[in-house]
């Protein structure tokens, strides 16, 4: 109907984008909803190094909840620990917490999809809420094996508990990030960088806590432990991300 009063037709246009800009907030330049992500993130890191158990309680309870929904684990909170199995010689305190992989997921995810979305606030909310859930899994799952880990007759001189608890940590951490990246890929049917998770992780775990050991003059250990983590994640990424390449590689030749 508008169509055959042009003047009308335009002037219904321009009001219609002028509601539709207002209610959104505007056209938002991305580098805005960047900065914010890295903001959250750097808000979450600086309240993790100074929590304690009690103010990590939101993240540490439903991780040992679920490790003893799941797996029986028996853990008993105790006020400035943690949750604590004196059955299993285990406490799972403020380092058990898994906030910096809440924050690798939450990154990875925000920075790898955002492109995908026209409400890049929904979308920052989203990735916050799912890095949540995987980062509450992925804990359970630890703070499972590390119960079972601690009495395996495996240790000895190059294999020590301290040693497996931070091997198991890392492949735990890493498989679940990889996992959760590409099942929204897979559920977004999207293509996104294979290398992302790799990326991001390497940035968080070994990145920022390279450049505080720089800036406060030391880094004793961090090498070894650099390795190990490097190591890992190369590993897995190939393993994930290897297959289909290959496919890729058949279906073209054919």
């Amino acid at each position: 109907m508008l169509t055959r009063f042009p003047a009308v037709a335009a002037v219904y246009d321009r009001r219609f984008l002028l509601a539709t800009w207002n209610k959104s907030g505007g056209h938002r330049p991305p580098l805005q909803w960047h900065l914010l992500a890295l903001a959250i993130a750097y808000a979450l890191k600086s309240f993790y190094s100074r929590a304690g158990a009690t103010e990590l309680l939101w993240i540490l309870a439903p991780s040992a909840w679920l490790a003893w929904l799941v797996g029986g684990i028996d853990l008993v909170y105790e006020q400035g620990a943690g949750f604590i199995s004196r059955t299993h010689h285990l406490v799972v305190g403020p380092a058990c917490a898994g906030v910096n992989f809440l924050i690798i997921c939450f990154l990875c995810l925000y920075f790898s999809f955002a492109r995908h979305f026209s409400s890049k606030m929904r979308w920052l909310a989203h990735s916050l809420i799912i890095a949540f859930g995987a980062t509450v899994a992925a804990n359970g799952l630890r703070i499972f094996v590390s119960a079972h880990l601690w009495d395996a007759d495996i240790y000895g001189q190059w294999i020590t508990p301290e040693r497996m608890h931070r091997l198991a940590g890392t492949v735990i951490y890493y498989a679940s990030l990889l996992a959760l990246y590409f099942a929204v890929e897979s559920r977004m049917r999207v293509a996104a960088p294979k290398t992302s998770p790799l990326l991001w992780y390497v940035s968080v775990s070994l990145g920022v806590p390279l450049a505080g050991r720089v800036l406060s003059g030391g880094t004793p250990g961090f090498a070894a432990h650099a390795a190990w983590v490097l190591g890992i994640a190369l590993f897995l990424t190939l393993v994930m991300v290897l297959p289909s390449v290959l496919r890729n590689r058949i279906h073209l030749r054919t």
